[in-house]
């Protein structure tokens, strides 16, 4: 189950690996002139790939626009991509940033009191304990619903690493359990089960019947976590977004329609922390 924002080919350049130019692409100098280029304020990075076979544009929460390049491609190209895409990167920041979703590290990196996973009602809170920079930092339990996280507390992106994991971790303990009450009480059997960090899906699910969950449904209501629960079991009968697969997931869950419309602009649920940890959750 893909959110309306996915990662964007740059159309009109099929043909890059004719146009490739000798390798050895300064990353950081492209990436700072593509910023002057935007339509709207955010970091660049360039990176490149040697199975990329077009250039991909992504927009990605606390990171800003990743541009994976295909090897060999020069700068010149990818400022072409740029230019090609302006619409749909000043469309899309533009509405991330009214769901509340910020596309650039954010200017004062605030560490979170507590930890919530709203879907369950599970918290806790969070301390903070100076240690040795060089490790990253450590997340550990201190007693029922406490946690400490030492080590480089002041790095952004160290402390949300560890916050991310623990999150990861327990969010898996519960959507496992959850997942299959909601097959109990549907009939819709399913293979086997992943929870992870996803980019761009909330849950997915295979010919085979794998379901594959995003974590960061556990900060979501439960209401839209269900949903994607039996939207995904769902996909185990009709693995299409066809009139017969609405009416299945119609069937199990009354308004469906609404709700999903609830989760295309869900992000605003998601801590404002999670961004800092990079890969870490739905972009």
């Amino acid at each position: 189950m893909q959110p309306k924002t996915s990662p964007s080919r740059a159309r009109g350049h099929g043909k890059i690996a004719a146009a490739r130019q000798k390798p050895g692409l300064d990353a950081a100098a492209v990436a700072k002139s593509l910023a002057e280029r935007l339509p709207r304020p955010m970091p660049v990075a360039v990176r490149v790939s040697g199975r990329a076979k077009n250039v991909v544009l992504r927009l990605l929460p606390g990171r800003g626009l990743e541009v994976v390049a295909p090897a060999g491609v020069g700068g010149h190209l990818l400022a072409q991509a740029i230019d090609a895409r302006r619409e749909w990167i000043a469309a899309t920041f533009d509405r991330l940033a009214a769901e509340g979703v910020t596309i650039g590290p954010a200017a004062d990196f605030q560490r979170p009191a507590r930890l919530v996973l709203t879907a369950f009602g599970r918290e806790w809170g969070v301390s903070y304990a100076a240690r040795d920079r060089a490790g990253g930092c450590t997340l550990v339990l201190r007693g029922p619903g406490q946690v400490a996280v030492t080590g480089a507390v002041d790095d952004p992106a160290a402390v949300a690493g560890a916050l991310a994991a623990f999150c990861r971790d327990r969010a898996a303990a519960l959507l496992g359990p959850a997942l299959a009450e909601v097959s109990r009480e549907s009939g819709l059997a399913y293979t086997g089960l992943t929870v992870r960090a996803q980019r761009t899906r909330w849950g997915s699910c295979t010919l085979k019947g794998r379901i594959s969950l995003n974590f960061t449904l556990a900060f979501l209501p439960w209401e839209l976590c269900r949903l994607v629960l039996y939207h995904e079991l769902c996909h185990t009968v009709e693995l299409n977004h066809s009139k017969r697969f609405w009416d299945l997931l119609e069937r199990h869950v009354p308004g469906c329609r609404a709700l999903d419309a609830q989760l295309s602009s869900a992000r605003h649920h998601l801590p404002g922390w999670l961004g800092a940890a990079g890969g870490s959750g739905v972009s």
